[in-house]
């Protein structure tokens, strides 16, 4: 791995596949530069990540797919986030900045409304965070799906994340307890049905409880590529933490976690022979 890239990335280990699985929110590395502009210690740092979700994961290539996981925390930077998408109060030297959200691109706020950013950004630092983190990732993105769709004519998103068991003080749905899959495909905007479908049916006869865009219908990743008029498909799953964490530690369930890791592997497959061409 090249320690200076802000994301890890594993080709397949077979001939190429239409597939793609996105890991945006697993990072958990502050750069040094970044270090002294977000508060908390570790435990406040790993509360909003996507632990381990990269693990769930990481049998991925070797099914097929080609994997791509940041290595950034997202408190550092939201990869699932417009790179205009940023908050008045976090730079405001931008004239006309598009969002007063207090986790929009760069998040001043946690889920449990902790102050997270140290003090406003001035403008070269937003710039230098897009720079290293955003533009990398979404550009190596960009042209792992064009790959898939050069060779194929259609190229699919797997974009891999995982939410609290229980709705948070910010959220929509404070206190209220999540079904175990939610899959978001932009309220059917972003993929061919086949593929949501496919998504549902597979967690459904795994015995998981599923809940289609609700709470989450699919972030900037899932509204940026998925474009089934162009012939690339992304789908968004978010995982109910419950089902592999201990999650009032952050831990790894050992006891639990296996059993999603083959359902997970299971669906790879499956997304490798979905013909949508």
């Amino acid at each position: 791995m090249n320690p200076t890239l802000p994301y890890l990335y594993v080709p397949p280990d077979t001939p190429i596949t239409p597939l793609v699985v996105s890991v945006p929110h697993a990072g958990t590395w502050v750069p040094a530069e970044d270090l002294p502009l977000v508060r908390g210690g570790r435990r406040t740092l790993l509360r909003d990540t996507d632990q381990h979700v990269d693990r769930l994961y990481a049998a991925a290539p070797l099914l097929g797919a080609a994997f791509i996981a940041s290595r950034v925390n997202r408190y550092v930077l939201d990869l699932n986030r417009s790179p205009d998408n940023v908050d008045r109060h976090v730079c405001p030297e931008l004239e006309s900045p598009a969002a007063e959200h207090p986790r929009a691109l760069i998040w001043r706020q946690s889920t449990d409304g902790t102050q997270i950013l140290a003090r406003p950004l001035t403008q070269a630092e937003l710039q230098s965070r897009i720079d290293r983190v955003h533009t990398p990732y979404h550009s190596f993105l960009e042209s792992l799906l064009q790959e898939r769709k050069s060779k194929f004519g259609y190229a699919i998103l797997l974009d891999a994340h995982s939410m609290p068991s229980v709705g948070r003080a910010t959220h929509t749905d404070t206190g209220a307890p999540r079904a175990q899959i939610v899959p978001g495909n932009n309220h059917d905007k972003s993929c061919a049905p086949a593929l949501t479908e496919l998504v549902c049916r597979h967690f459904e006869s795994h015995g998981y409880d599923v809940a289609l865009n609700t709470p989450y219908s699919g972030g900037f990743i899932t509204q940026n590529y998925g474009r089934p008029e162009e012939n690339i498909h992304a789908i968004q799953v978010e995982l109910n933490r419950a089902l592999y964490l201990h999650e009032e530690r952050s831990s790894w369930a050992g006891e639990k976690a296996p059993a999603l890791i083959e359902c997970l592997n299971q669906l790879i497959v499956q997304l490798v022979g979905l013909n949508l061409s």
